[in-house]
């Protein structure tokens, strides 16, 4: 046989042996239901906690302000955290208008420049949102305010020198955090409704959107939280001051937390754990592989493995970047894999192109 005769012959087996594999696995997937899903039971619920919580604060820090003790101190501290893991959850959300393109930008720049903090003790007309004060403000600006130094420096500075700060910090997260969900809670520019029933996959599409949104937040965790701290890749030694919740010392309850969402995200699961239509749904109806093996299960099994490395982790992440670096070896190396799985795999079989630039992205 000629090579001009194999040559076409391959070619027009390779051809329906592409067809063939389309043939077998139709896209009729009711994408519909899945942003149903994601719009009524993750994302509103999840900016309705974080609102709710920033509120919290408010409520904490009046009392305080009141009675400038170490139990309301106690119980300040505690709605920040639990307003922090509130933020993990809806971080992914940057989409929807042009002001959720600069949420997680307002609301977690980290780490914090404490000098550009102090600094504005002084000035009591500071705009909190002019782009000087990125990096001293939100959640990464009370990790400093109210844990930094011991009990007595910290009632000080929060109820004296820096009072006027907290105030105008509070203020912020909330205004931002009820923007967000009252934006689409109300329908605002009809973006909830368009959310629900555009079911197209092109560039910015509702589709498109969520799952972009969701491999972004996902490299998040893999270059913002995990990266420089735990000294991975052209990091050859963990640096410190580079972590999340310097301060307060819970950067691994953000990480874990950060994590729960992710794969709730991916599984379509609501804030109960209740299962909804989600990712793994699409998948498991295209019966997608990589390297012959199932790619949903990949991905479950991969997160599976990603929260058993996080929970041997103790204390800090930057202690367990000195004492267990294996460990955070090993949960860095896994959190790389799955973002090449949803990154690559899953939004190549969905028809989803990546449509966000990551300066840090080597994947």
């Amino acid at each position: 046989m000629s090579l001009k005769n194999l040559l076409i012959i391959s070619t027009a087996s390779l051809l329906w042996s592409c067809v063939n594999n389309n043939e077998q696995n139709v896209d009729d997937f009711d994408i519909e239901s899945l942003l149903v899903n994601a719009a009524d039971n993750i994302i509103i619920p999840q900016l309705k906690d974080l609102h709710e919580s920033t509120v919290e604060i408010e409520n904490a820090f009046s009392d305080f302000e009141i009675n400038s003790n170490s139990d309301n101190l106690s119980k300040l501290q505690s709605k920040f955290k639990n307003s922090y893991l509130s933020w993990q959850a809806a971080s992914f959300v940057n989409f929807g208008n042009s002001n959720f393109e600069i949420f997680s930008y307002t609301l977690n720049t980290f780490p914090v420049d404490t000098q550009n903090l102090v600094s504005i003790f002084s000035k009591p007309d500071a705009n909190l949102e002019s782009s000087i004060y990125f990096n001293a403000i939100s959640y990464p600006g009370f990790d400093f305010a109210f844990f930094q130094g011991n009990e007595d420096e910290i009632i000080k500075r929060i109820s004296i020198d820096g009072k006027n700060y907290c105030k105008k910090n509070i203020d912020l997260i909330k205004s931002k955090s009820e923007s967000a969900y009252l934006f689409w809670k109300n329908n605002t520019d009809g973006y909830y409704n368009e959310f629900k029933s555009d079911l197209s996959k092109t560039d910015g599409s509702p589709f498109s959107a969520y799952v972009n949104a969701f491999c972004k937040d996902l490299e998040v965790l893999k270059n913002e939280q995990l990266k420089a701290p735990g000294g991975q890749e052209f990091f050859i030694f963990p640096l410190p001051y580079e972590s999340e919740a310097l301060y307060s010392g819970y950067s691994l309850d953000l990480i874990k937390a950060h994590i729960d969402n992710l794969e709730r995200i991916y599984k379509g699961d609501d804030l109960s754990g209740n299962a909804g239509i989600g990712f793994d749904d699409y998948l498991k109806s295209l019966e997608t592989k990589t390297d012959g093996k199932d790619l949903n299960e990949l991905i479950l099994s991969t997160f599976s493995t990603i929260k058993e490395k996080a929970n041997l982790l103790n204390e800090t992440l930057n202690y367990a970047a000195a004492n267990q670096k294996e460990i955070v070896d090993e949960l860095y190396a896994n959190v790389k894999l799955l973002v090449g799985y949803t990154k690559t795999d899953m939004t190549y079989a969905f028809g989803i192109n990546i449509s966000y630039a990551d300066p840090q992205d080597g994947d």
